[in-house]
Formats: structure tokens, C-alpha cells, sequence
């Protein structure tokens, strides 16, 4: 049998008749990290898993996590075939809880909640938590509110776009000038009419390209314009009830993709101010559930500002996991079993990167080190991988070979 065979063996599939012989959970989504994260945390505390809403080639189906990958009718606004294949299958399994893992799928479920089956459990943040979540410029505002620091900043309407720009000037409220360079991040990341289109912030380098892309990008609903600030990328992660931070961790980026994500982090001691920031907002925001807040911290002045929340699991979860501070298993027992008491033991100073990503960006960086004895030597996590699930970081790599050659037959064919 080939390597390529071997991966593709799916690891799932038994669709036996519903139930209920073990605790079974639902997942929903198409971050293969965020779904590899939440099988593993739920499926080693003897958790049955199964999956929808992702692509049936995700390397995350080939965990031993996963029991079951479901084929269920995408969203879309305009008809409701996805909710009748999603009620079809939570009624068929009846699961434990149903829980969207990324906003393609936290998104219709949020704005379609009223449409959902009442007896089938569904991790949802409420109403008013979402709207502001969902929204930086609402998140911003709030943010402001209660005291939090947040970057100079500026919100850009479509009034504003039709108004024109012709003079290249930019101002914030208080009438300063923004310093570039500036980052344009639409005020969601995705839309009900498009959940497959990720809207990520860009960077702009002057006042002459901010207009450029305001009259040839601008999205309907606005942009939040945020200054640069000089820091390390650090994320409050929790899980919280009612308002109340029941579980905390937080990490530091060590490399940063070009559009903004991580690829590279690292676990770190509680910075206090940190903290209290995100619990004033989690406490405003009434919140249940698990997130991660972003920052921005200057560790030779100690400021810091405070960026966005994203108020779903995140995409460093496998760096919690591999600290031992298990947010999935942890949401089952909030929220299935009533459990508020989470003694959290986690370790600081691990590390864990993407580690196809992370070539990516190194290359792309330039960085002065890689870490490589690290990454040699055993002493970083992987996302994908495990040594009782390797299956998932072997995917990856048989995926990203079969890409490079594929570049490389192409540029072959081109120069013949």
C-alpha cells in the first residue's frame, strides 16, 4: 500500500443507529485546525465526534477523533434545505451538542437561531454578545466604553465613500491626521450573503492607497481604520459563564502571516492589565462561552491596546490543547453537564506552530531563525499533529507535496 493510500483511508464512517450508548457531539465548520483541536479535546475524554459543514478532503477527517463525517447541505440565505439536512441529522443522533467551530458556520447559526430545533442543544453566545463581537466597530466602541485602550482609529461609512476623497485627507474623530501605516479591516469577516468569502484587514502604507482601495474595495457595510501599533500579537483565550472567566490562558505570537494570522506561538504568564481588560468586556457582554481576545503589548514600554474579540474557538487552539488547558472538554461540561469549577493547571513557555504555514511565512519574512532544533529535537506541539493521531499532520504534508509537484509539472509544461 502507497503513502498516498494510506492517508487516504478515512478514519471514519460508522453510522450506526442512533443511540445513545456514548456522549456525542456535533461539529460544524471548515477550519480543519479548529475542527482537529475540538475532536481531540472532546474525543480523549471519551467524547464521540462527528462532523459536518467542512470539506470532505479536510486532513482534520483523518483523526482517529472522528467518527463520522456527515454530508449536510450548505447554508445559504435564500432557502432553507440546510436547516431541513441539519435537523434531519441532529434528530437521527440525537446529540449532546451541536457546536459551530469557525464563523462559517457560528454565523448562520447566530442569525438563523430562532429558526433552530428547541430540543436539540446548540452552543450559541447570546444576541446582544454577538452583535457586538461580530462587528469591530461596535467591538471598538465598546471597548472605549469601559475604559479599554484601543489603537487611534477612524470608521469609514459608505456616506463617507460617496462624499468623496478627492483631498487624500483622513482624520480621526478628534480631527488629528491618522499615521500610516494604517490596517482596513471591514467590520466583519463574513456576511450572511457570502459566508464562504473571508473579508481579511489589509495593511495601507498612505493616504494615496487607503483612497485607492476605499473606491475600488469598499465593502457595503464599512470599515474599521486602525493606526499600527508597535507590539507582540498576544491572546486572551477563555471560557466564561455569565459573564464570569471560569478558565484563562494566554500566548504570544513568535511569527505572524502576512495578512495578520499566526503561524508560530507561545504560552506565557498572565500579564495582568491583559486580563482585567478582558473581563470587563466578558462581564459587559453578559458572555457564556469560549473565546479569544486579541491584543497588541509593548513589552519595552508595557502599553498595549486592545484589537478584537473572536467569540467562537480559535485557530491557535492546538496550542491550548498541547498546554493542557482542554477548552473544548471544558465547554461540554459547562454547558451539557452545568460544571463551573475548572481547575486549570496549564503550562507556560509551550510552543506550537502550523508547521506548513510557518515555512510559509519564514520564507516569506525572512525571519533570523526558524528554531529549527526545536522543531527537530521534539520540543514543539504541531497543530496537525499528535503521537496518538498522526494521521491528520501526515495529510498535510502528502497535500502540500502533491501541490509543490504540481507547480513544478506546470512550470515544466510552460517552459517546453
Amino acid at each position: 500500500m502507497s503513502l498516498a493510500e494510506l492517508i487516504d483511508q478515512p478514519e471514519f464512517g460508522h453510522h450506526e443507529s442512533p443511540r445513545h450508548q456514548t456522549r456525542r457531539v456535533l461539529l460544524l465548520g471548515n477550519d480543519d485546525r479548529v475542527l482537529l483541536a475540538v475532536a481531540r479535546g472532546l474525543g480523549r475524554n471519551g467524547i464521540s465526534v462527528d462532523v459536518a459543514w467542512c470539506d470532505p478532503d479536510s486532513p482534520a477527517l483523518k483523526s482517529q477523533y472522528v467518527h463520522a463525517f456527515h454530508s449536510v447541505v450548505p447554508y445559504s440565505p435564500h432557502d432553507d434545505q440546510w436547516l431541513d439536512g441539519l435537523h434531519r441529522l441532529v434528530k437521527q443522533y440525537d446529540y449532546d451538542l451541536v457546536i459551530p467551530c469557525n464563523d462559517y458556520a457560528v454565523v448562520p447559526l447566530q442569525l438563523e437561531r430562532e429558526k433552530l430545533d428547541p430540543d436539540t442543544h446548540w452552543y450559541l453566545i447570546n444576541d446582544d454578545a454577538f452583535q457586538v463581537a461580530f462587528d469591530k466597530a461596535k467591538t471598538s466602541r465598546v471597548a472605549s466604553e469601559l475604559g479599554i485602550n484601543v489603537p487611534r482609529e477612524c470608521e469609514i461609512t459608505d456616506a463617507d465613500v460617496r462624499s468623496g476623497f478627492s483631498n487624500r485627507e483622513f482624520s480621526l474623530p478628534d480631527r488629528r491626521s491618522l499615521r500610516f501605516p494604517v490596517y482596513v479591516k471591514p467590520r466583519s469577516s463574513i456576511t450572511a450573503s457570502d459566508v464562504t468569502n473571508k473579508r481579511s484587514a489589509q495593511r495601507v502604507d498612505s493616504p494615496d492607497a487607503l483612497a485607492e482601495y476605499l473606491i475600488h474595495e469598499f465593502p457595503h457595510d464599512g470599515v474599521l481604520i486602525q493606526e499600527s501599533f508597535s507590539g507582540v500579537g498576544i491572546g486572551v483565550e477563555i471560557l466564561a459563564h455569565q459573564g464570569k472567566v471560569l478558565m484563562q490562558i494566554q500566548h504570544q505570537r513568535l511569527r505572524e502571516t502576512i495578512d495578520g494570522g499566526s503561524t508560530y506561538r507561545e504560552t506565557i504568564a498572565e500579564l495582568p492589565e491583559l486580563t482585567e481588560a478582558t473581563r470587563k468586556l466578558v462581564q459587559h457582554l453578559n458572555y457564556t462561552g469560549v473565546g479569544m481576545f486579541e491584543f497588541r503589548y509593548n513589552r519595552e514600554t508595557g502599553d498595549w491596546v486592545f484589537l478584537e474579540i473572536n467569540a467562537r474557538f480559535w485557530g491557535s487552539l492546538p496550542l491550548a490543547i498541547a498546554a493542557k488547558a482542554n477548552f473544548p472538554f471544558a465547554l461540554y461540561e459547562l454547558l451539557v453537564k452545568g460544571q463551573t469549577n475548572f481547575h486549570t493547571n496549564h503550562t507556560i513557555g509551550v510552543r506550537c506552530r502550523n508547521l506548513i504555514n510557518d515555512l510559509r511565512a519564514f520564507r516569506h519574512q525572512k525571519a533570523e531563525e526558524f528554531d529549527l532544533e526545536n522543531l527537530l529535537f521534539g520540543k514543539d506541539y504541531l497543530d496537525f499533529y499528535a503521537p496518538d493521531d498522526w494521521r491528520p499532520q501526515l495529510a498535510t504534508l502528502v497535500h502540500f507535496a502533491r501541490s509543490v509537484l504540481g507547480k513544478f509539472t506546470r512550470r515544466i509544461g510552460f517552459s517546453v
